[in-house]
């Protein structure tokens, strides 16, 4: 092992000790490699050196990490003065020649310092903050400076405002940045990857992104992360001799482990964390297809058994039958990994839990009529994180829905039962709130409780503690708010709160959302809800002052939302230098409203130029461009819709409308599919999947599109728009379908691709198509109103069918009727040819039968009914044209009529 480097003295440089500078204090030589990795041991488990080691200046270091006494610890190193006050010069040669453990320590107290401040509490005053910065540097340092937000900015977009404290998170990236560029084995450090991870995850939180979640393998934070994650994946899989982390989950059985090398409890509870915190920068980079494979590696080194199964259990006050229901059943292997009663956190380090109101009917857990169920054994707080994470993976590779509500409580309920770690109980609480927020019975409560872990990240008193005594005695401190931090998913202090503003938003509380709002500077959401709350003057005095403050492009178009004035989201456009998209894109929508098309066409041209990724200004693109016959634009905007938001039917419909206009049904075609498959109830998007259709010969979906419209028209609510329907479109397809049968009939067995079999079951499909012709027809007659040409296609349907004569006559003279309904006088040519034309075929029909085998009775009766026909149709002819010239003015087709009564009469 490479020993580390010296200064010109020939003396080791150490920093970070209160006894000791770099200029005055003789230097201490770094501890041994052995002494190193058990301190770095007890740093990665948040404990302190124990008493009984020998006394060392690192171990003071360790336990004023253990202790929570972070910035006691910047306040002594001579490295973080340099690091803050001198050039970059300077600091890189402080670096080089500092002792990297130390280091390593420091660049985790700010870390820490962050993370307390963002995420787990309690706030750190201001004023101690700027008092120990002064003491390092000997002046007034901002810690959220603009240069500070810039230098964490990445691929242009910036950390969010309303974070505090960006000084030392930067300060720790810089530290561990230095380390990680050194050589591995002149460090040796067993846990300097897993840090940068964290710091990577933490960095990813910061940014505040305008679309969630962001294309992951495009960011720089992802390139940096990558070749961490495959180290540490190589580190995990290189225990059990396997590649890829697919692999090593597939090939990790019970009995395989049983096989390893023994691992001592430290080193497990090292690999089990390495793997968790895979899966969980996996979940966060959407690559969910690795999550749970870490997790259940996770698993198996941690020794936590579990299982999802059922159990008899009741969940209301008043519920007298147990029913079956699913419940979490899990337990920690080792038993040095338990939790003794000695080590749990005290019931006021835990945080605020909010209870059902005595009137609710529901219990606050589950009871189970097994009473281990409800008594188990508590579990590490390894294993509960890992619990968590089984139940992160239910949420993320679900839908959104009660069913995935219901997988994910048996995870919650079972985490709940230890609070032993205010984060992990912080996070199980969080995340039964967005549960419930969803049912009526426990909203009030879930709203409560995501007020309350709002709350307790400061000290001061809130609605939700009753005294000022309350609110200092519940805060726990930062040490142990920060314990298993990282093992679980739980947002920032301005994540929590923006979920909260929008929960109250969305339950109609305007004025309570827009004040959360405001705190976490979410400036378009304030106004929304100052605008809901009909306090449009309150949003716009709130504006004015931001603008008075600092003017940014986006309080300007905030101005342009209350006053619907072009002239502010101009301004808001020019200060961003054309960067401004949102801006841009309200001044296109303003033009539209106005109608001026090609305005609005060529402003969100530039709008989407400048952001591509912005669905609603393609989608308003595409309509102005069809609107202006700028059909290659129009169906480039509505594609990049549907890239973008696969759910939105009206863009997947108005693609298929381009490729219906352009003559491309096949493009068309599933564009329709796609629609229909986010929302069934568009009657005009199933007309065009009818007629798409109909061109592609798929005539069975063309029968179900119209008994879908026939649906429609008798529904009272909506049959007033839906136009009758197409004769045409229902002749077509009883056409095709009959010509589908004879052809298949026709075709020839070829012994290859066509043999008897083939043919057999292309007959048997154009078969069923035929019939469901012949049920369609059916219900047309049925629902809709009576049409002439409905009784005709029937007709001619039974008689291609071959169907017996007596069902066509039936038919023919259903038509014949509805005709002579409308006769009146007989002067309507048309009329009267059809009518003419019906009366021959049946007449002809009846002859048929007469000349036939048929008994004679039978014979006699087509007979006499087709004089009946003739002498009927003949008294109304001869009363029309009585004044028109009588015989002589018979058209050609009453002329056949006439011929006919020679044959009845012979």
């Amino acid at each position: 092992m490479t020993d580390y480097d010296s200064d010109s003295s020939g003396e080791f440089v150490l920093g970070g000790l209160a006894s000791m500078t770099m200029d005055t204090e003789e230097a201490t030589p770094p501890p041994p490699p052995e002494t190193t990795q058990r301190l770095e041991t007890l740093v990665f488990q948040s404990l302190p050196v124990p008493s009984t080691d020998p006394e060392s200046p690192y171990n003071v270091l360790v336990n004023q990490l253990a202790s929570g006494s972070y910035l006691e610890m910047l306040e002594s190193s001579p490295l973080i003065a340099t690091l803050l006050n001198d050039s970059s010069d300077s600091a890189s040669s402080a670096l080089t020649s500092h002792d990297p453990f130390t280091s390593f320590l420091l660049s985790i107290a700010s870390f820490n310092i962050y993370l307390q401040s963002n995420y787990t509490g309690p706030a750190i005053p201001e004023e101690t903050v700027a008092a120990s910065l002064k003491k390092i540097t000997g002046k007034d340092v901002e810690t959220n400076s603009l240069e500070t937000q810039n230098e964490l900015a990445v691929d242009g977009d910036l950390v969010t405002p309303v974070s505090t404290n960006l000084l030392f998170f930067a300060l720790s990236k810089k530290l561990l940045t230095h380390l990680t560029s050194l050589p591995q084995n002149h460090l040796n450090f067993k846990t300097l990857d897993i840090w940068s991870l964290r710091l990577h995850k933490c960095h990813f939180s910061l940014l505040q992104l305008d679309s969630q979640p962001p294309p992951p393998f495009s960011m720089g934070i992802y390139s940096k992360v990558e070749p961490v994650i495959e180290r540490l994946t190589k580190l995990v899989a290189s225990t059990i001799s396997r590649g890829s982390i697919t692999s090593t989950v597939t090939y990790f059985t019970d009995s395989i482990f049983s096989t390893l090398p023994p691992k001592s409890s430290s080193d497990r509870v090292f690999l089990s964390t390495v793997s968790l915190e895979l899966g969980l920068v996996s979940q966060m980079f959407e690559q969910n297809n690795l999550g749970k494979p870490f997790f259940n590696l996770a698993a198996k080194w941690s020794g936590l058994k579990w299982s999802v199964t059922g159990r008899e259990g009741k969940k209301t006050k008043f519920q007298e039958k147990a029913i079956a229901m699913m419940v979490v059943l899990a337990e920690s292997e080792l038993e040095e990994m338990r939790v003794e009663e000695s080590m749990k956190v005290i019931d006021n380090e835990a945080p605020s839990t909010a209870s059902h109101e005595e009137n609710n009917h529901l219990l606050e857990r589950t009871q189970f009529t097994d009473s281990t169920v409800n008594t188990q054994k508590p579990l590490t707080k390894l294993d509960q994180s890992i619990l968590l994470a089984f139940c992160l993976d239910v949420k993320n590779d679900n839908p959104a829905d009660g069913l995935t509500s219901e997988q994910m409580s048996p995870f919650l309920e079972r985490v709940l039962l230890s609070h032993d770690s205010w984060m992990i109980y912080s996070t199980a609480l969080l995340e039964r709130a967005w549960l419930e927020c969803e049912t009526s019975n426990r909203r009030e409560r879930a709203i409560i409780q995501i007020q309350a872990l709002v709350d307790q990240h400061g000290n001061r008193l809130t609605i939700t503690q009753s005294t000022f005594k309350a609110a200092i005695e519940d805060s726990a401190p930062p040490q142990v708010r920060l314990e298993n931090v990282h093992g679980i998913v739980y947002p920032p202090r301005w994540g929590i709160k923006k979920d909260l503003g929008e929960r109250y938003a969305k339950m109609g509380i305007v004025s309570t959302a827009a004040e959360i709002f405001e705190e976490i500077h979410l400036w378009d959401e304030v106004v929304e809800c100052l605008k809901h709350a009909g306090k449009k003057d309150k949003a716009k005095l709130i504006v004015e002052k931001q603008l008075k403050k600092r003017e940014t492009p986006r309080m300007w178009a905030a101005m342009g939302d209350l006053t619907d004035d072009a002239q502010y989201y101009v301004k808001a456009w020019d200060l961003s230098g054309g960067k401004y998209a949102r801006a841009k894109a309200a001044i296109g929508r303003m033009e539209f409203d106005k109608g001026n098309l090609r305005a609005c066409y060529d402003h969100m041209l530039v709008a989407t130029e400048v952001k591509p990724l912005t669905p609603s200004a393609w989608f308003l693109l595409g309509t102005c461009s069809m609107r202006l016959d700028e059909w290659g634009t129009a169906l480039k905007s509505f594609s990049n819709v549907v890239t973008q938001r696969p759910d939105d039917c009206d863009a997947w419909a108005n693609v298929a409308a381009i490729h219906i206009h352009n003559k491309a049904p096949a493009s068309a075609y599933p564009a329709l599919n796609e629609s229909l498959k986010q929302r069934r109830n568009n009657w005009r998007v199933w007309i065009n999947k009818l007629y798409v259709c109909m061109d592609l010969g798929k005539i069975d979906e063309a029968i179900q599109s119209l008994h879908t419209l026939i649906d429609f028209k008798t529904n009272q609510q909506t049959m007033k728009d839906i136009p009758d329907v197409d004769d045409k479109v229902v002749k077509n397809i009883v056409f095709m379908a009959l010509k589908g049968v004879h052809e298949a009939g026709k075709r020839e067995v070829n012994g290859t691709d066509f043999d008897e079999k083939t043919k057999e079951a292309t007959i048997d499909s154009k078969s069923k198509t035929l019939k469901r012709a012949g049920e369609l027809l059916g219900r047309i007659s049925s629902v809709t109103r009576s049409e002439p040409w409905v009784w005709e296609l029937y007709a001619y349907y039974y008689e291609c069918l071959k169907k017996p004569h007596h069902v066509v006559i039936e038919t023919l003279m259903k038509l014949h009727r509805l005709l002579l309904n409308k006769w009146s006088n007989g002067e309507d040519e048309k009329l009267v040819e059809n009518v003419c034309k019906v009366s021959v075929k049946v007449i002809r029909l009846h002859l048929e039968v007469f000349n036939g085998e048929g008994e004679e009775g039978e014979k006699n009766e087509a007979k006499t009914k087709a004089a009946m026909l003739w002498r009927g149709l003949m008294k109304k002819v001869e009363k029309a044209f009585e004044f028109r010239g009588g015989e002589e003015g018979y058209p050609d087709c009453v002329k056949e009529v006439a011929e006919l009564g020679k044959v009845l009469n012979a």
